[in-house]
């Protein structure tokens, strides 16, 4: 490691020439020849300056021409200068609830995340690594509850794929019918005895080979026909409840894997546990009332900048809440359509 940094240059003491001979010769892509080539540049201070210069991380350094090593100097200059006048951003970005990343200086990188903005990175990091753990420890926490949703998961979607390819099996009933019901209508006219007969059929005024077997009569051949296709019939009818259940099911243990993604403490955890319990995911355990109790979780709260209370589910439990008991007519209700997620209420 001491050879490696002896190696790299001073990015805050570096020109044009320099840059550019050091970055181009670099086999590696733009982002990875950056922080190989100057101290103290992370691969993220490497990736804002790719992305301020519009350019590609994994563009290949070596072979981008001049004018485009020249701007990409440009804005590694500029922010060298941020940091030379102590224009200093400290801040935390977030991913949702989740610390993603922390900067003394701005990233524009993350415009479209939440960002916090703090006083000084000593209080920035304090609070980065707090959060941090707490996610960890949640995470690490959630394992077994993941591993109940995960497993069931890939047991229902079996069923549900085999079930999907058992109706799709039953598609020849109608053809069953129709081999019936030609049967019964030209019984007349067909020989007995024979393995296969050709008649017309009078829906599409076309020749149609029918098998035979030639132990019965033709009337015989019609009803085992008609048999065959009440009994596909009534397994499709059985398969097509079945396969809505399975969805249904897959549906559910989604929001359940989407609720353990947002949880952010024990109390949240304690109610996925509650709901996997209810559904039979997990044989249920006798728990006091005042744990209960104790362990109570609450949905998201935010204040929207026109000073509107909005609450968020963080699992089902709570997004039946909100929308059942909390909310009433005069409030505003929001769901992504068809996709497990949280309710949304706005009071």
């Amino acid at each position: 490691h001491k050879n490696e940094t002896a190696e790299k240059a001073d990015p805050l003491n570096t020109t044009a020439e320099e840059f550019a001979t050091l970055v181009s010769s670099k086999h590696t892509g733009l982002q990875k020849a950056l922080y190989q080539s100057y101290n103290g540049i992370s691969p993220l201070i490497a990736s804002e300056i790719c992305y301020r210069s519009s350019l590609d991380n994994d563009t290949a350094a070596n072979s981008i021409d001049s004018d485009t090593l020249s701007h990409l100097y440009n804005h590694f200059s500029w922010l060298m200068d941020d940091v030379k006048e102590g224009n200093f951003s400290p801040c935390i970005i977030y991913n949702g609830k989740e610390p993603e990343e922390f900067s003394s200086l701005k990233l524009k990188i993350f415009d479209s995340y939440t960002k916090k903005d703090f006083d000084n990175i000593s209080d920035a990091l304090r609070t980065y690594y707090a959060d941090k753990e707490i996610y960890s420890r949640i995470r690490q926490k959630s394992q077994d509850l993941r591993k109940v949703v995960s497993n069931a998961t890939d047991r229902t979607r079996r069923k549900y794929d085999l079930q999907l390819k058992q109706l799709k099996d039953t598609e020849k009933m109608d053809s069953l019918r129709l081999c019936g019901e030609l049967l019964k209508a030209y019984a007349y006219s067909i020989e007995p005895g024979k393995k296969s007969c050709e008649v017309l059929n009078y829906y599409t005024n076309e020749m149609m080979k029918i098998s035979l077997d030639e132990t019965y009569g033709i009337q015989e051949n019609s009803q085992k026909y008609f048999e065959k296709y009440s009994k596909l019939k009534r397994t499709a009818e059985a398969l097509s409840r079945q396969i809505v259940n399975s969805k249904e099911e897959l549906d559910h243990l989604e929001s359940i894997e989407n609720s353990l993604s947002i949880a952010v403490s024990e109390a949240d955890l304690a109610e996925i546990k509650r709901e996997l319990t209810e559904s039979g995911y997990i044989k249920a355990h006798a728990l006091s009332k005042k744990k209960t109790r104790a362990q109570k979780s609450k949905p998201f709260h935010y204040i929207s900048s026109d000073g509107f209370d909005m609450y968020v589910g963080k699992n089902n439990l709570q997004n039946d809440e909100l929308t059942f008991k909390v909310a009433n007519g005069g409030d505003w209700w929001f769901h992504a359509k068809e996709m497990p997620g949280s309710h949304v209420i706005v009071k």
